[in-house]
């Protein structure tokens, strides 16, 4: 339902010979303390589920190992294809990423949410 203006309610107020009704909103009392915080956690999504891509990007060391963990990234998850792009500082890490494309795919589909995932692009 449209809010009325002040404008319609002093011409409604007007026709029906009554005191000009306040905004409603003006009566309203203020929000508690744990609804403003409750709010925020809704709006900012706090205390949800992890997307997949925060899951991989919270256990990218483990996927791809120490060495390799500062050299590389994740640069996007296409949920529709199961591909994993991965963007990486040199072609050496890249031809060493390429490598291990098989167990670097194993550990990503057994994390929670991940099991999609199933190719890799390396760039």
């Amino acid at each position: 339902m449209r809010k009325s203006t002040r404008k319609e309610r002093t011409l409604l107020a007007d026709f029906l010979e009554v005191p000009v009704a306040e905004d409603p909103k003006k009566e309203a009392l203020p929000l508690t303390m744990k609804e403003v915080v409750e709010l925020a956690w809704e709006n900012w999504g706090i205390d949800q589920t992890s997307s997949p891509e925060q899951v991989i990007s919270e256990n990218w060391q483990r996927v791809v190992g120490i060495k390799f963990a500062g050299k590389c990234a994740p640069e996007r998850l296409t949920a529709n294809t199961g591909t994993l792009f991965i963007k990486t500082a040199s072609g050496p890490i890249k031809q060493e990423l390429g490598f291990d494309r098989k167990q670097i795919i194993k550990r990503i589909q057994n994390l929670k949410g991940c099991s999609f995932v199933k190719e890799l692009k390396i760039n």
